[in-house]
């Protein structure tokens, strides 16, 4: 059966990609993805099934035009052609265009790295990442303890994605690695998470990226996650795959076994 969704997420993924990427781009569409999410009913009219494209693009121009630029108007009509099934799809397919675009306007690989950095960071300090997921913090203080930490020792667009992404309270860690993913996809490649006792050289992670590329026939960038508690061996985690080869899950398989 057809993925609907993901062929029109993939054929915005397709009409970004002939844009120029530029950061004033990537930021008018984020202030709009912010406006949609606190004005559900603004989505809902400018994806109206009743009206056809054409209307519905000339919609977008009449309640954006004078707020946006003409660029980003533009290719506001271009996604609003594709017929979403609500107002809320078609924010989450802008959202995630504005990160793609943000992400194409500067050295993806650099902040991709620097994503994973933070990730790590906050897996190992947990009143750091107590913080960042708001028990402890409003959203303007969370915004200050990212430049706190950050500052400008990244690339803005990685700044600008913690920020953002400390937006989602408990759920930061997820949305740091959607964004890397998306990083990765922006670069040709895939993205896999390894899970590590202790970090691995350089040439073992090289030949994992090697035999992990001959197995899905593309490039794969590799995010290192160190977590004690494996004890040994490797854990590869990319897309929906699992390859668990740890000792704990060993351990774990071999007690059932026994029980």
């Amino acid at each position: 059966m057809t993925n609907v969704n993901g062929t029109r997420i993939e054929r915005l993924d397709e009409a970004a990609d002939k844009i120029v990427a530029t950061s004033f781009l990537s930021t008018e569409l984020f202030a709009l993805v912010d406006e949609l999410n606190a004005q559900p009913d603004l989505g809902r009219a400018l994806t109206d099934p009743a009206l056809e494209a054409e209307g519905r693009g000339k919609l977008a121009g009449a309640l954006l035009g004078k707020r946006l630029s003409g660029p980003t108007v533009d290719f506001v009509v271009q996604a609003l052609a594709l017929d979403w099934a609500s107002g809320r799809e078609f924010t989450s397919g802008l959202g995630r265009q504005a990160i793609r675009i943000a992400l194409r306007s500067t050295d993806a690989d650099q902040v991709r790295t620097e994503l994973n950095v933070v990730r790590e960071t906050l897996a190992t300090h947990d009143e750091l990442r107590v913080a960042m997921a708001g028990h402890t913090a409003g959203e303007e203080a969370r915004a200050k303890l990212v430049d706190q930490l950050l500052g400008d020792k990244v690339d803005p667009v990685t700044a600008m994605l913690v920020g953002r992404a400390v937006r989602d309270g408990e759920h930061v860690q997820d949305a740091l690695w959607s964004c890397m993913e998306l990083a990765s996809q922006v670069l040709g490649r895939i993205l896999a998470r390894v899970t590590v006792a202790r970090p691995l050289p350089a040439y073992q992670m090289a030949e994992l990226g090697e035999q992990l590329r001959r197995l899905y026939g593309q490039p794969v960038d590799m995010a290192e996650h160190v977590d004690p508690s494996v004890l040994g061996g490797v854990r590869v985690e990319l897309g929906d795959d699992v390859i668990d080869g740890t000792v704990a899950t060993k351990l774990s398989e071999a007690q059932r076994e026994l029980a």
